[in-house]
């Protein structure tokens, strides 16, 4: 059978090669259907575009963009800084995505650490209601240590911007 490829007009060692690479190859599994990974782009401070589709990010609130608060006492678009935040944490990165409800997804990079909890780690994040008690846990190491919305006050100089945030469940 070689012989006969190898003689056939139009077929190159390597279409050989491959033919005989394929043919005995195993069958990969089935991709799961709801874990997507690759690279991905910040939309805002808690949605990703990934293979042309947009993900939200579970368990968390974040300032949409366009919202001001003070922040280091100048009045600052946080929606745009949270976003900021979270392409630092996707940039150069492959990240893997498993979807939890229709539209939200559990993001990691590809060494496991946590999209989401990143956020709430810099500060850029509250965890909602439904979230896993470490994310209160980390929510709570940065408001001790007054990261980024930690230190905000609202565009009118009112304090406790984070806390707002908690509010909006």
């Amino acid at each position: 059978m070689g012989k006969l490829l190898i003689s056939a007009p139009g077929i190159t060692a390597a279409a050989i090669a491959a033919l005989l690479y394929t043919a005995g190859a195993s069958t990969p599994a089935q991709a799961d259907p709801d874990v997507m990974r690759g690279p991905a782009i910040a939309i805002d401070g808690h949605s990703l575009s990934m293979n042309g589709k947009q993900l939200v990010l579970a368990n968390i609130i974040v300032p949409e963009p366009g919202a001001k608060c003070r922040l280091r006492g100048k009045l600052r678009d946080c929606g745009s800084f949270a976003r900021l935040g979270l392409t630092e944490l996707v940039v150069a990165a492959t990240i893997e995505c498993r979807k939890l409800t229709q539209r939200t997804y559990s993001c990691k990079t590809e060494d496991g650490y946590d999209l989401a909890l990143g956020q709430i780690h810099a500060g850029w994040a509250v965890p909602a209601s439904s979230a896993p008690n470490h994310y209160f846990t980390k929510m709570n190491e940065a408001k001790a240590k007054n990261r980024m919305l930690w230190s905000a006050s609202h565009a009118d100089g009112k304090p406790g911007y984070a806390s707002t945030l908690l509010g909006k469940q």
